[in-house]
């Protein structure tokens, strides 16, 4: 049966005392249909008009779950915008921080002579420093006169050997 046919069976059974609906039951508009067409709601038929009733609630219902996912979609993509930003500057961070331990150890304290002064300054410094914070070690710098040309000093001489004292004080 027709909706307008419906409408008609409508005014006389709930209608008004001059056997009139609301009028907004007059003008229904269209519908268009999947293949682009437009129908007047007023000529479907009365299934027809449910069934694309029941299409309509399923069509806001899947609107709603696609905004949600869309909504979580945003979330995320922001969550990841922000780890990476995070990621980067740890980076950043992570070099500048080995490149300083690249750049050390380099040596604190170096042309203190081999003697017993340079040994007395070494013994303070060693006295001195937090040791649970730091620690300390001395290598020789230039070699003795007698050692040299021997063959002795190839790989590196002993304090022993040198003239001068280097000390180096590194983070533990």
């Amino acid at each position: 049966m027709k909706i307008k046919k419906l409408i008609k069976i409508l005014e006389c059974i709930e209608g008004d005392y001059n056997g009139k609906l609301p009028k907004d039951m007059y003008h229904l508009g269209t519908y268009t249909k999947e293949s682009g067409t437009w129908e007047a709601i007023a000529e479907m038929d009365f299934v027809h008009v449910m069934r694309s009733f029941k299409k309509a609630i399923n069509y806001d219902k899947q609107l709603e779950v696609s905004v949600s996912q869309t909504n979580q979609i945003m979330k995320l993509e922001q969550e990841v915008s922000r780890l990476r930003e995070r990621n980067a500057y740890l980076q950043e961070r992570v070099e500048e921080l080995t490149f300083r331990c690249k750049a050390h150890p380099k040596y604190d304290f170096s042309e203190i002579p081999n003697d017993k002064y340079g040994n007395a300054f070494v013994t303070a410094i060693k006295q001195y420093l937090n040791t649970n914070k730091y620690k300390v070690r001395v290598r020789g710098q230039h070699v003795k006169d007698e050692y040299k040309g021997t063959g002795a000093t190839a790989y590196g001489q002993s304090i022993e050997q040198s003239t001068h004292l280097r000390v180096y004080i590194e983070e533990k």
